[in-house]
């Protein structure tokens, strides 16, 4: 087996070869002066089971024809078999059509991967109903238990766990599980990009909180989260998230507003990203 490093996963792609034991490709990646890509996989793969471990994350477009690109390398070349590891699966917001017109931007990128691709792998889908538009084989793995194990150490079984919404409530519980403690969730009202309205929900929370999400983006509904459970008598909270995209100063706000630390996975790559999914990937590639 070999392992195909993307440019937005080369640290994990290199994790993953390491569980595996596998050959981790060599690959040169270059921009031309106007910008377009140049890409060339230098590792002999021709008849080779191939797994390329490239991410999403912004600058997605980029990201995403930069993955395309290696996949399409990789079938046209004679590889045996391409599965594509794709960590964070960008436009997964979109996942269906919500006024006449709008493009169903998630089934656009599965079925791009699908052309090429003969198995996809990914980790915490913003919607699971995503798997429904590959055309090949997909499976979705859960981080969330990798946070528990890492927040594990420095959090106390009488805390509670809280998903910032209802739709986050399972990760919570997940995350709640291997620490021991309860879980509960906020309720949220979208009001557009980094616009978030809480309704207000008395919660029995203990001095110590941990406050997890599946994506922290501008970090607008964390930041409004952290606050109502401030005023709700909670002195320290953890936040844990597995996609820490963290556009602009979103880390820093959080911090600013006061939690103890904020903790993601390494499916993006970023200051937080302390917990490796590594592993978690390799066991499924087995």
């Amino acid at each position: 087996m070999i392992v195909v490093p993307g440019t937005a996963s080369q640290v994990l792609a290199h994790g993953v070869a390491e569980h595996l034991g596998a050959e981790l490709a060599s690959v040169t990646c270059r921009r031309f002066p106007d910008g377009e890509l140049y890409l060339r996989i230098e590792t002999d793969f021709s008849g080779e089971e191939c797994v390329v471990v490239q991410s999403t994350p912004p600058p997605q477009d980029r990201n995403i024809f930069e993955l395309l690109s290696l996949l399409e390398t990789l079938k046209e070349g004679g590889a045996a078999e391409v599965t594509a590891v794709v960590p964070y699966f960008a436009y997964g917001r979109q996942d269906r059509r919500f006024m006449e017109g709008e493009a169903v931007t998630s089934r656009v990128l599965a079925r791009h991967v699908s052309v090429h691709a003969d198995r996809c792998v990914t980790v915490n889908l913003h919607k699971s109903s995503i798997l429904d538009y590959f055309e090949v084989d997909a499976t979705e793995l859960d981080a969330s238990p990798l946070l528990g194990e890492h927040l594990r150490p420095g959090v106390s079984r009488r805390s509670v766990v809280i998903a910032p919404d209802a739709g986050a409530a399972w990760m919570a519980q997940r995350v709640a599980e291997v620490l021991g403690c309860r879980h509960d969730y906020l309720e949220k009202k979208r009001l557009g990009p980094g616009e978030v309205v809480l309704k207000q929900k008395e919660l029995e929370v203990e001095e110590e909180v941990v406050l997890v999400d599946d994506i922290i983006d501008s970090g607008g509904s964390m930041v409004e989260a952290l606050r109502a459970l401030r005023s709700q008598g909670a002195e320290r909270v953890h936040i844990a998230c597995v996609h820490a995209l963290a556009t602009g100063s979103a880390i820093a706000r959080l911090l600013a507003s006061g939690a103890e630390r904020v903790a993601g996975t390494d499916t993006v790559p970023s200051q937080v990203s302390v917990v490796s999914v590594a592993g978690l990937v390799a066991k499924a590639l087995k």
